[in-house]
């Protein structure tokens, strides 16, 4: 008995210690929504996605019209979403799958990406909108992905970069407009502003009224979502990991989009072959691999609430009709 009362005098504290520790953890894992790793994320898919040859020549207009026939032989892979649910902020999950097919013609790499969405969302200027979104993602450099060889498919791990093709409906919809950046006008059409109470307003406030200094200083810092002759629907970004995500200071990607009988149809292309040693480089007769993500706007999607995969899918690109 003495014993024991000397044993618990002696250790109580550091027994108490790990006690609450283990509760503090096991309230973590039982957090809703939130969890770690699992082993299935460090092992890629089956299905190989095979970036079919085919001559595509020099198409007049890059839309999906134009582009949709040459597909029709590439056989596609369907990706099966769920919610992101390992950073904040979680959420996502109201897309269930997407079909992705890949052609190239030896000298540009063309993505098409079909998904069902009930709703289109092309706009992002009010502060409850949100749009619809797709991004593919690609680790830079050859690389083989193994269970044994970890490479997160969650934005990728400290130097294992990936490279990431961001689509945006929003500036999708912008190209087509004069200026081209839809801005507030677009969403409140009859809205008054401060100046226009002054008489004297367009001539008194022109010099303030024509600065991109102070109304724009996203224009003025040379933030890419600012930027009213971006002039392409895609964002080119690179990333390590959560919260790494950065834009390119030189962007190669483009893409064409259409949404018809609730489904949106986007085609990403690019050179197979780039100078910027932050892209994913195509090489015909080679492999990579890619992973998907979606943002479905009608359920407020952004950021990392967004419908995601959580493998590597592999890629073979075949070879060309003079290799």
């Amino acid at each position: 008995m003495k014993k024991t009362y000397s044993f618990l005098k002696r250790y109580g504290v550091a027994l108490l210690s790990c006690a609450f520790l283990s509760t503090v953890l096991f309230a973590a894992d039982e957090t809703p929504g939130v969890k770690g790793p699992s082993d299935e994320e460090f092992i890629p898919a089956k299905e190989v996605l095979n970036i079919k040859y085919v001559d595509v020549g020099k198409p007049y207009h890059l839309d999906v019209e134009t582009l949709h026939a040459f597909f029709n032989d590439a056989k596609g892979v369907t990706v099966p979403f769920q919610k992101q649910d390992k950073a904040f902020p979680n959420g996502g999950g109201s897309i269930a799958n997407a079909e992705v097919r890949a052609i190239h013609d030896g000298l540009t790499v063309y993505f098409k990406v079909s998904w069902s969405d009930p709703t289109k969302n092309a706009r992002a200027i009010a502060v409850q909108e949100f749009r619809d979104a797709v991004a593919l993602m690609f680790p830079l450099g050859a690389v083989e992905i193994t269970p044994a060889e970890h490479f997160s498919p969650r934005m990728g791990d400290r130097e294992k970069p990936t490279n990431l093709w961001h689509w945006k409906a929003d500036w999708e919809a912008d190209l087509l407009v004069k200026g081209e950046l839809e801005d507030v006008e677009a969403q409140y059409p009859n809205m008054h502003d401060d100046f226009n109470l002054n008489p004297y307003s367009a001539y008194y406030h022109r010099e303030l009224i024509t600065s991109v200094e102070v109304l724009s200083g996203g224009r003025a810092a040379n933030n890419l979502l600012s930027q009213p002759w971006r002039g392409r629907s895609v964002e080119d970004l690179n990333a390590e990991g959560f919260g790494t995500l950065t834009t390119q200071d030189h962007q190669d990607v483009n893409g064409c989009s259409k949404y018809e009988d609730g489904a949106w149809t986007v085609i990403f292309y690019r050179p197979l072959i780039t100078n910027d040693p932050h892209d994913v480089q195509f090489v015909p007769g080679g492999t990579s691999y890619f992973n998907i993500a979606v943002w479905n706007g009608g359920e407020q999607d952004r950021n990392g609430q967004k419908n995601i995969s959580i493998q590597w899918h592999p890629v073979t690109l075949e070879r060309v009709a003079w290799q």
